[in-house]
């Protein structure tokens, strides 16, 4: 099993892959908060290592919550959280693929729980963006879950397409 390591820069996608990486693994080790928090130090490199060398004294025996705090507020400073929050907030299909707009929609609503905080927030946001030509489809079907949304999103889109190719005979 490979071990995600994180060597420390201002890499929002290297950050975040770490913290997930690491997340992954607590899923097939449990273990306690703190523990965790030796866990992913111990794959900490570099730079990243030193940051946590010299936070480490004030900071014995913290949890996973508080450790992940203070490592977003190094590696995650609050200006680039709040353009995430923004791109999202702004967030349109535009000419993308339905499959390519949730994924960058997937992306950016980890920078705005508040915003896709329940099912039903997380739909009409979704919704909200798609192109008008699929949002005519699928807003007027008042659907009450993101999956059933972006179900019908996918669905509509490729008959969109189906019906923009030209018959042959």
């Amino acid at each position: 099993m490979k071990s995600s390591q994180f060597q420390g820069g201002l890499d929002l996608l290297k950050a975040e892959a770490w913290v997930l990486g690491i997340e992954k693994l607590f899923e097939m080790f449990p273990c306690s908060e703190t523990q965790k928090v030796l866990l992913a130090t111990f794959t900490l490199e570099d730079e990243a290592r030193r940051w946590w060398m010299l936070m480490r004294e004030n900071n014995k025996s913290i949890g996973w919550v508080r450790f992940l705090e203070i490592f977003y507020e190094k590696y995650f400073p609050q200006c680039v959280r709040d353009k995430k929050v923004s791109e999202f907030m702004e967030l349109k299909q535009n000419s993308m693929t339905v499959a390519e707009y949730e994924g960058k929609f997937t992306e950016l609503a980890r920078s705005a729980p508040h915003v896709v905080g329940t099912n039903y927030k997380k739909a009409r946001h979704f919704e909200g963006g798609l192109r008008d030509d699929i949002l005519e489809k699928v807003n007027v079907l008042k659907l009450e879950t993101y999956i059933k949304v972006l179900d019908r999103a996918i669905i509509s889109e490729a008959n969109i397409a189906r019906q923009a190719k030209p018959a042959t005979d």
